[in-house]
């Protein structure tokens, strides 16, 4: 990394948005006109897919490369420091900073706001301009684009940041502008629901068919991220820099609305961290290099956790060919663990379904499509899948084929948080979100 005229690093993490909900991917809801845009300039990776189906897992693959399976990273856990492309970025003389109302990935007790020397989440008090929402009182993504900007505008050499855009994750409150599809009477639904509302669903209390009015207020959410992308980039660009940049947009997992399980015994997908549907695991996932790109639409399976060796390749001036792509990909279901599992059993009978361990394996097939076999619980299912939110079952597979994918062994990259309580601030900010 010892270049002088390295590129700047920028990763846009658009926290809970799925595939099958942007336009970009075939949606009919117009929820990403920048992004189908800006496609025209950069490599679209349409059969990308999270390396786990909620934030914590997942952005610790992200930042360090390792699989879910690998880090074995969950909440009684924090990642050790030093173990981070953006550790190896700022060792080489990047500047870092990370921003977002994410306390996972900001919060000190988890180690991923470690790898970066600036960190900016959710502020005491954010100016009225940043449209306060009524049920998740901190500022909406804009706050953190714009700090973004400020940040590297007065950054000296070459930066590297990671963006945690949080407007699709629940509660979904996007501004009047880009609730689009959302009516009163979701609006009323939601403000009647905890934020955790999966219970409601998975108990009965409440029809699956309802979240149909949560979906409305969701697309209005990714309209919301497009736009403050939309104002990241084009700040970028005029600015002069867009092409001293790579910039990676994806998100980390998916969230689910409803839609039935495909095995026996396999829940709806509702919200995120327990389901395993292609709802929860295929994400978008964007990649403009430095000096653009010429809108290539890829559809072999892509692996976030590839994005440390592109980042770290560009730095030293061999961008790695593959890019993303990757003969095999996996997703983990971490296990269900602590208050989550009290939550499953005060409110569903069995909870057995709800807490099955699950493991997706991805591979290229004729079609273009990918093959994904996968399990939950006892069950297991292969089947193709051509496009964002179609899915061909084609016949049932063996539990033990799966498994034989996850090869690597254990990294020693995580420790118990015990005596590392989670501050009171970290808990305000994830209890917003819905985790506490």
């Amino acid at each position: 990394m010892g270049s002088e005229s390295r590129p700047n690093v920028l990763l846009v993490v658009l926290d809970s948005v799925r595939a099958m909900n942007c336009s970009l991917h075939g949606a009919p809801r117009a929820t990403t006109p920048f992004l189908d845009r800006f496609a025209t300039e950069a490599r679209t990776y349409t059969q990308a897919r999270a390396p786990s189906n909620w934030s914590l897992p997942s952005h610790v693959s992200l930042l360090t490369g390792l699989e879910t399976h690998e880090h074995g990273v969950t909440v009684h856990d924090a990642l050790r420091p030093g173990n981070t492309v953006f550790d190896d970025l700022a060792a080489a003389g990047y500047a870092t900073g990370v921003f977002s109302e994410n306390g996972f990935l900001t919060g000190d007790a988890f180690g991923l706001s470690a790898a970066f020397r600036t960190v900016v989440d959710v502020p005491d008090a954010p100016p009225d301009r940043y449209d306060t929402a009524a049920i998740n009182h901190g500022p909406d993504g804009f706050y953190y684009a714009d700090g973004f900007t400020e940040w590297r505008r007065d950054s000296d050499g070459p930066w590297a940041a990671c963006l945690n855009l949080m407007d699709a994750h629940r509660p979904y409150e996007p501004r009047e502008a880009f609730d689009l599809w959302g009516d009163d009477r979701a609006r009323a639904l939601q403000s009647e629901l905890d934020v955790r509302w999966e219970w409601a669903f998975h108990s009965g209390e409440r029809p699956y068919w309802q979240l149909a009015g949560l979906e409305s207020l969701y697309d209005g959410g990714i309209r919301q991220t497009d736009a403050i992308l939309e104002r990241v980039v084009e700040r970028l660009r005029a600015d002069g820099v867009l092409d001293e940049t790579l910039v990676v947009i994806c998100g980390d997992h998916g969230e689910g609305f409803g839609e039935p399980g495909r095995l026996a015994g396999e829940p709806p997908a509702v919200a995120h961290i327990v389901p395993m549907h292609e709802e929860l695991l295929h994400v978008p996932l964007l990649v403009r290099p430095p000096g653009g790109a010429d809108g290539e639409r890829i559809h072999d399976p892509a692996a976030l956790t590839r994005f440390p060796a592109v980042a770290r390749g560009w730095a030293d001036g061999r961008p790695p060919e593959q890019g993303f792509k990757a003969e095999t990909v996996v997703a983990t279901k971490q296990p269900v663990t602590g208050d989550l599992r009290d939550r499953f059993a005060r409110h569903c009978d069995p909870i057995d379904p709800y807490t099955a361990p699950s493991r997706c394996v991805y591979t290229n097939a004729e079609g273009p499509a990918v093959r994904k076999r996968y399990y939950w619980g006892e069950e297991s299912a292969d089947s193709l899948i051509r496009r964002a939110g179609h899915i061909e079952a084609t016949s049932s597979t063996d539990r033990a084929a799966v498994d034989a994918a996850f090869t690597g062994s254990t990294a020693t990259v995580r420790e118990p948080r015990e005596g590392q309580a989670v501050t009171d601030r970290t808990k305000d900010q994830l209890a917003a979100l819905g985790y506490y």
